[in-house]
């Protein structure tokens, strides 16, 4: 098998360097462009006045690996949010309030009905106060998307049904 010539090119065994000029004429766009996108790449150019074409590659069409990393990062962050959410580890600010002012309704009402509480009164009042842990955890079995097992409960084992929150 007769053996082929390997092509020559323009390109010598030292890298290939570019000056702000040559990067204009090969890319097509002006030099203060050029100089403006290799600052904002933070390029620095050599002694002599010019950069590597992994240099010039990198400032003018990106980084596909810092990408990759960016995006990988973005993924994890993505998908450990919506695990804290399914877990019901991140409360929803709206629900937690309006459940706060559920509780904030049944004292006032309590504490308002009369100017002198009585024992009956101090014990609706007290557990009215001692609610608001049942607030908390009806909101956050509203937020999470685990299923109710076929018997009513959740994987933790609490009924699913609704409870009467607060005591009027």
């Amino acid at each position: 098998m007769p053996q082929t010539a390997r092509p020559r090119g323009n390109i010598g065994m030292r890298p290939l360097k570019w000056t702000v000029e040559a990067i204009s004429r090969e890319f097509k766009l002006a030099a203060n462009t050029v100089r403006k996108i290799m600052h904002q790449g933070g390029a620095e150019p050599d002694q002599t006045g010019c950069f590597s074409t992994e240099t010039v590659c990198a400032c003018l069409f990106g980084s596909l690996h810092h990408e990759r990393l960016r995006k990988e990062r973005e993924l994890v962050r993505k998908y450990s949010l919506a695990n804290e959410v399914t877990e019901g580890n991140l409360l929803n600010k709206d629900a937690l309030m309006a459940g706060f002012s559920q509780l904030a309704d049944a004292l006032k009402s309590v504490i308002m009905s009369s100017s002198q509480m009585t024992r009956t009164e101090k014990e609706d009042f007290l557990a009215n106060l001692a609610s608001w842990p049942r607030i908390v955890d009806s909101v956050k079995r509203a937020q999470t998307r685990h299923r109710p097992r076929s018997n009513g409960e959740t994987e933790d084992g609490e009924s699913e049904s609704p409870k009467s929150l607060v005591k009027t």
